[in-house]
């Protein structure tokens, strides 16, 4: 891992551990702050679970896909799209996943075709989505969508 990336991951786990150790900090958070939270604690759910991270803000000409993850047991390599809505007492939040759209869908196909390109051989793909809410107080809700959507051949 290159020195800036891990600079990087050590100032977002901090952030984290400061967000669980006293509530309010996460209320001072910016959007990107908030967003970086959200794909930290998201790497740490996938890697609870066996992921092994392959890229983080992989970036192309097409755009950016928040983690690459290869899911060992299903063999595949998978673009997870990491979306973080901070939540606050007494609100109805819509539910982060609702923000990839057709429009995202399809950028997302164009990233994963990116991606093949520069690592030629990849034989199996698959497009992941985490959701997070981040509750005030230490608590955050997750939902994994695991092969939220599919890669249309047709585009």
């Amino acid at each position: 891992m290159a020195r800036d990336e891990q600079a990087r991951r050590n100032r977002d786990r901090e952030l984290l551990r400061q967000c669980l150790e006293e509530p309010g900090t996460l209320e001072t958070c910016t959007a990107h702050e908030v967003g970086r939270l959200g794909e930290e604690l998201a790497l740490v759910y996938l890697e609870e679970r066996g992921y092994t991270l392959m890229e983080q803000n992989y970036h192309c000409q097409e755009g950016e896909a928040d983690l690459i993850v290869y899911d060992t047991e299903g063999e595949e390599v998978v673009l997870v799209e990491v979306k973080t809505r901070r939540g606050r007492a007494g609100t109805h939040d819509l539910f982060p996943e609702l923000a990839i759209d057709e429009r995202k869908r399809q950028r997302y196909a164009r990233i994963a075709a990116r991606y093949v390109l520069d690592n030629f051989p990849v034989y199996a793909i698959r497009f992941d989505v985490v959701a997070i809410t981040l509750r005030p107080g230490p608590y955050a809700e997750i939902e994994h969508l695991c092969g939220a959507y599919e890669w249309d051949s047709e585009q």
